[in-house]
């Protein structure tokens, strides 16, 4: 089966981009047929940091190949589309790094296109990745990214640890004190998969972007202190390790080329 897996949530800031560039790297270090979007449009992170570019640096104009895909999923009607667009080359696994209010935008998309059916009907079975951080402005966007598309879609809720640990996400677990977030029963119910972004030290990721590096590229790039480029790749064997608790939903089983 095909995937189109769409990294989205309707609160900004949750570390959704990071969570996008993650599953980019694994994809492009396993040498996957994967399409990559940026529905951010050229100012995304996934389209500055695994965008085909040309010996000067510049991208080249078709990045449909290995590179990334960069159109605003909030602009008018003819670039929203380039999302349905995507099924048309055929790749078995599409990725798309989702803007803010992405699960508001969906909706809206759906009812004018017939999205989620679309898709079924080009044999894509839908993957909506969810980042989470511990507010109830992230929390509660799991129930509403679930009631948007039912069984339509699969579902994966990445708990990011850049913001704490397990006791700092009561509103998603619960406590002594409150119940869990209503979405984790709803998860749980849907077949859902509940994995962790691990934290990256910020003074790697502040590193890596400023070298406007991939995760791959950084762990041999000697412009990186040792330090660094430890750290980086033991959170690459983390991240792994949560990667492959959903690697059905995220098109990652399979034999690689």
């Amino acid at each position: 089966m095909k995937r189109f897996v769409m990294v989205c949530g309707d609160k900004g800031g949750t570390g959704k981009s990071l969570m996008a560039r993650g599953i980019a790297d694994r994809l492009r270090r396993e040498r996957r047929d994967a399409l990559l979007l940026d529905c951010d449009g050229e100012i995304g992170n996934l389209f500055q940091f695994h965008a085909k570019t040309t010996s000067d640096g510049e991208p080249v104009p078709d990045q449909i190949a290995e590179g990334v895909v960069p159109f605003r999923f909030t602009g008018p009607e003819r670039e929203r589309d380039q999302l349905l667009a995507a099924v048309d080359p055929g790749r078995p696994l599409i990725l798309a790094d989702m803007p803010a209010a992405s699960l508001t935008q969906l909706q809206q998309f759906d009812a004018e296109t017939g999205f989620f059916q679309e898709l079924e009907q080009h044999g894509y079975r839908a993957t909506l990745v969810n980042v989470l951080s511990p507010f109830s402005a992230s929390t509660r966007t799991v129930a509403e990214m679930i009631g948007l598309t039912g069984k339509q879609a699969d579902y994966v809720v990445a708990v990011n640890q850049w913001f704490g640990d397990r006791e700092d996400f009561f509103m998603w677990y619960g406590s002594a004190y409150s119940a869990p977030s209503p979405g984790r029963a709803m998860l749980s119910g849907h077949g859902g998969v509940e994995i962790v972004l691990p934290r990256l030290q910020a003074g790697v990721l502040v590193a890596i972007d400023e070298l406007m590096l991939t995760f791959s590229a950084a762990r041999e790039d000697t412009r990186l202190t040792t330090p660094q480029r430890s750290r980086l790749h033991r959170w690459m064997q983390a991240l792994d390790v949560q990667l492959d608790a959903a690697a059905d939903y995220l098109g990652l089983t399979g034999g690689k080329p």
